[in-house]
């Protein structure tokens, strides 16, 4: 009885080192996968998917009417700028992506010199932090001070502000064409699109 317990168990380890031969030749001889070309990703447009479409003049809202103050604290309203194409920046000396985009935008400014452009750079710092905003707007020229402490200019705003930086497109004629609620860069192609599109109505 020993004996055919002996040549069973000798039989199954046969049959095991054969079955573990069958894997291993499976996995030598396995013709490789043939692999799927891969294309590169198409290259990436920030402004394309944060500069939102302009919309038309008879859909526009009227911009906001509340007083800000400009450098030298006299009282300004959007309405200052009528005639102007008003690209307003809503930022403070807290927000990095504020910080961030500051440049471009002054960029935006210098590009248009001579045009009835103007980008106001709104600061909603409050009275304490004025001075820190001031040398801030000092090195980015040529954009001019101008701060809301108060906060009233995005408090009017229906429907109200997700984040900041917030830009306001504003037309000639004063009306809300476009917001874009995310740092980019201003001087890009489709950011400059948008300010010849209403400069050219």
């Amino acid at each position: 009885m020993g004996v055919w317990i002996k040549w069973g168990l000798t039989g199954l380890g046969l049959v095991g080192v054969a079955a573990t031969l069958y894997v291993m030749a499976g996995v030598i001889f396995k013709p490789a996968p043939v692999m799927q070309e891969l294309k590169p990703a198409p290259p990436r447009d920030s402004n394309l998917h944060k500069i939102p479409k302009l919309s038309t003049p008879d859909a526009a809202g009227p911009a906001p009417t509340a007083a800000f103050v400009d450098g030298s604290g006299k009282s300004v309203t959007l309405a200052s700028f009528k005639g102007q194409v008003v690209v307003l920046n809503l930022w403070a000396t807290w927000c990095a992506p504020c910080r961030q985009e500051m440049p471009s935008l002054a960029a935006l400014q210098r590009a248009y010199a001579g045009k009835p452009l103007k980008v106001v750079a709104l600061s909603i710092d409050n009275e304490a932090a004025a001075d820190r905003a001031k040398d801030f707007i000092r090195v980015n020229k040529p954009l001019a001070f101008y701060q809301d402490a108060k906060f009233a200019l995005p408090s009017s705003m229906t429907p109200p502000l997700d984040g900041f930086p917030t830009t306001l497109f504003i037309d000639k004629q004063g009306r809300v064409r476009g917001v874009v609620q995310s740092d980019i860069d201003w001087a890009g192609d489709k950011a400059r699109a948008a300010v010849d599109q209403l400069l050219a109505e």
